[in-house]
């Protein structure tokens, strides 16, 4: 019976040893991509959806929110450039083509009196 013991530990330090040298190659979901083709900061990637989020009609220089960032005419985020702004709509040039990107139309509607 002694054997059948010494194979059991065996069996057992091998079974830890295995967890710890998986554990050390384990990937940790905190750390940042290692992604080579990762953009900067502030830049949206080429086929990136872009969302109009607000307009902010300041005097003399209105503002859209496009995905989280305030941008205003003339300003870029990533390939698309900001042409103009209007009440509930933005123009942009992207790739050599224009495209209107438009508030969400309100869930809620007036109630009647």
């Amino acid at each position: 019976m002694r054997g059948g013991s010494v194979s059991d530990r065996v069996r057992i330090f091998c079974l830890l040893l295995a967890c710890l040298v998986g554990d050390a190659q384990a990937i940790d979901p905190t750390l940042p991509s290692a992604d080579p083709l990762r953009v900067e900061a502030g830049a949206a990637p080429a086929s990136e959806v872009l969302q109009l989020q607000a307009i902010l009609r300041l005097p003399g220089a209105p503002r859209a929110v496009v995905n989280g960032r305030s941008l205003k005419i003339g300003e870029r985020l990533g390939d698309a450039r900001v042409l103009n702004i209007y009440s509930n709509s933005v123009l942009i040039e992207r790739e050599g083509r224009r495209e209107t990107l438009r508030l969400a139309v309100p869930v809620a509607t007036p109630s009647k009196p």
